[in-house]
């Protein structure tokens, strides 16, 4: 599923020449479950993300395997050298996406999804949980009550690695699936396609352990970015891809010492679904406040108040609502895995990990999964503004930044689902 060179890459909005090589495929991976003769299917690829795709792509799963919409997770590494594919922002700008290429490989999908639930054979599952190193936030506070897009440790972020093996009846290792929180752009904005530092910690984990197939699941990585400091220690160093292989293995490896522990408990609780649809607004800026930011030395900020002062003079009501998608997975008491529609903050993942703890043993939250709706912060960060609150969703132009009752409406959501 590795695109064509000559392809456009999403993720970074100043990239605006075509790949011109490959500097590791692109992979992705479908893990099928059965349960009491309900399957489910969890698989994730080295894309972005789905974002508006996730609908064609469930469909066409479902077609092939008979599994409903709400027993599919659909997760994104969220790679930034990966294909274009959201309609509307990677037409805006590159003009094109290769639809051919999407059409194929959402098929291929389906395809393989169709072989993981042909092949699948009695099996163990446990989890366990390790630690690794390599992600800070990268909203440092300033000081004065903002932040600056610089790496920190004085914020929140989230070391923990989530592990779940599944291994035969006869011990053999078949899958490791782990997550992390951590942004896959260490390499920067390179022209070359590839998975950053998710698929070289993947491909350690596979030749340590031969005859395994490892997945990964991005975690609530929006405001965390791999810690890779300049000269000065102030802000970001663009990493060379032997750098990017560094920081991958050292995620592999974490991933192996869990294995190598021999401290993982039993996963044997009965397999169970929800899947609600938040609804969630942005907040709508004033005409007058539209007008100051013409004046915006910044082009993105221009024209983001230009389409919205467009959008008043025409009468036209601007899109402020979106629905975010909650969607969990459980295991009786023992694991509990929740999927969010968007690049959520790092504090999603340990406020549920909090709340749920004394519930589950192993509580996994995912973000990047199925019809993302963007950045989405937690309401303390929102005073703060910078790239996740505010620049984002002019980017994506969106109204303004999501309301404060954004992670409340969520949290709410997650507890109905899983609590009881």
């Amino acid at each position: 599923m590795t695109p064509p060179v000559g392809i456009f890459l999403a993720g970074y909005a100043g990239r605006n020449e075509p790949s011109d090589g490959v500097y590791h495929p692109l992979r992705a991976v479908c893990v099928a479950l059965e349960d009491g003769g309900e399957l489910s299917l969890l698989i994730s690829i080295e894309w972005l993300g789905f974002y508006d795709r996730t609908v064609e792509a469930r469909e066409r799963i479902t077609a092939r395997t008979g599994v409903p919409a709400q027993r599919i997770l659909l997760s994104g590494t969220h790679t930034h050298c990966g294909p274009v594919l959201r309609r509307d922002m990677d037409i805006r700008r590159h003009g094109h996406i290769d639809e051919q290429y999407i059409t194929d490989t959402l098929e291929g999908l389906a395809g393989t999804a169709a072989e993981a639930l042909a092949a699948r054979t009695p099996a163990r599952l446990k989890a366990g949980t390790g630690w690794c190193g390599i992600s800070s936030s990268r909203r440092r506070p300033d000081g004065q009550g903002g932040v600056s897009f610089k790496p920190s440790l004085d914020a929140p972020h989230d070391h923990q690695v989530e592990v779940l093996v599944i291994e035969a009846l006869n011990g053999s290792l078949q899958h490791v699936l782990y997550s992390y929180a951590c942004h896959p752009t260490s390499g920067g904005a390179i022209r070359q396609i590839g998975g950053d530092y998710v698929t070289f910690a993947s491909d350690l984990i596979e030749q340590q352990r031969p005859e395994t197939v490892a997945c990964f699941f991005q975690g609530c990585a929006g405001d965390q970015k791999v810690d890779a400091r300049d000269a000065d220690g102030d802000g970001y160093e663009k990493l060379s891809l032997d750098q990017v292989r560094e920081r991958g293995e050292q995620l592999g490896q974490a991933v192996l010492r869990v294995l190598d522990a021999d401290d993982l408990h039993p996963v044997e609780g009965k397999i169970s679904w929800t899947q609600e649809t938040v609804p969630i607004t942005t907040d709508l800026p004033t005409e007058q406040d539209l007008q100051h930011h013409l004046g915006s030395d910044l082009g993105y900020v221009v024209e983001w108040a230009r389409h919205h002062l467009e959008l008043i003079a025409s009468g036209t009501p601007a899109d402020y609502r979106f629905d975010l998608e909650v969607q969990t997975l459980r295991m009786g008491s023992d694991l509990a895995l929740i999927g969010l529609a968007g690049e959520m903050s790092v504090e999603f993942g340990l406020r549920f990990r909090r709340s749920l703890g004394s519930a589950y043993r192993a509580v996994w939250t995912l973000g990047y999964t199925n019809e993302m709706v963007g950045y989405v912060p937690v309401r303390r960060q929102i005073p703060e503004a910078g790239y996740e609150v505010v620049d984002n969703n002019r980017h994506l132009l969106y109204t303004g930044p999501f309301a404060v009752e954004t992670e409340e409406l969520i949290a709410q959501a997650v507890t109905r689902a899983l609590s009881g």
